[in-house]
């Protein structure tokens, strides 16, 4: 799991976001941006950001999988030479 570290206000993202935005690619992880105490959004690693992507298109092609195995029953074989 992925550390996230939270209490970086508005206002502090405002006063030095090139500082955080640093500090969450040197340090690699996931800093949430919090607005009255409650999490307004996330500033994420590029590193971190590809291994999210890269684990939802494994759930795509995962899911994709599993429903065509439902249908394996009702294909049919071709030759090679006929495509």
């Amino acid at each position: 799991m992925t550390t996230v570290y939270a209490g970086i206000t508005i206002a502090e993202l405002r006063a030095s976001p090139t500082r955080i935005l640093k500090r969450a690619k040197d340090e690699d992880h996931a800093v949430a941006i919090l607005s009255h105490n409650k999490p307004a959004g996330y500033l994420l690693s590029p590193k971190l950001m590809d291994a999210m992507l890269d684990a939802v298109a494994d759930r795509i092609a995962e899911t994709r999988a599993k429903s065509r195995l439902s249908t394996l029953s009702t294909a049919r074989k071709v030759k090679l030479d006929d495509l």
